[in-house]
């Protein structure tokens, strides 16, 4: 046999009488919330101290502005400081958000603590557990369902496989554990 066929990994699909059975809209949308509790958590940790540091430094030029209508070298400093802040817990989010979903979903669970707790996990298009680059693939292309008002993720509830518009990107489904 080929070398080439040899270093090909064998993959096993499981074959059932049963069809899988899609999560629609609203059970995804509460395994969201749950997620985004739990997300909110240590990035709330994190920003709390970061935005009082910030802030601190911040409040002594609140009052100078407020008398003098100029902007101090110190205060412009601090100013920066605070736009770092922001930007650097924004950068912490995205990381959070991105690792969260993208490490879960293609874990053996195949699934966000959020759709654990309710009894689901992502496949697949052949219901096989994705890959860690395709659950990354899945977890930015929620960010165009974000811009477009939420709409990619309603999609959810009136397509046959109940996909969101990240689940027709990445080629993943979300289905209710057949136990």
């Amino acid at each position: 046999m080929s070398q080439a066929f040899t270093d090909i990994e064998k993959k096993t699909v499981a074959v059932t009488d049963t069809p899988p059975v899609y999560a629609g809209f609203w059970i995804r949308a509460v395994a969201f919330i749950i997620d985004s509790v739990i997300i909110s958590i240590p990035a709330t940790l994190l920003s709390i101290p970061l935005f009082g540091y910030g802030f601190f430094h911040l409040m002594p030029y609140i009052d100078e502005f407020n008398r003098t209508q100029t902007v101090s070298p110190e205060m412009a400093a601090a100013m920066s400081l605070f736009g770092f802040i922001i930007l650097l817990v924004q950068i912490f989010s995205l990381l959070l958000f991105w690792l969260y979903y993208a490490i879960l979903e293609s874990s053996a669970k195949q699934a966000s603590w959020g759709k654990q707790l309710l009894e689901l996990h992502v496949t697949d298009e052949y219901g096989q557990r994705i890959s860690f680059g395709r659950a990354t693939g899945r977890t930015f292309a929620k960010i165009i369902s974000y811009v477009i008002l939420y709409i990619g993720f309603m999609m959810a509830g009136w397509t046959k496989e109940k996909c969101a518009l990240h689940d027709f990107i990445a080629g993943t489904r979300v289905v209710k554990n057949n136990k």
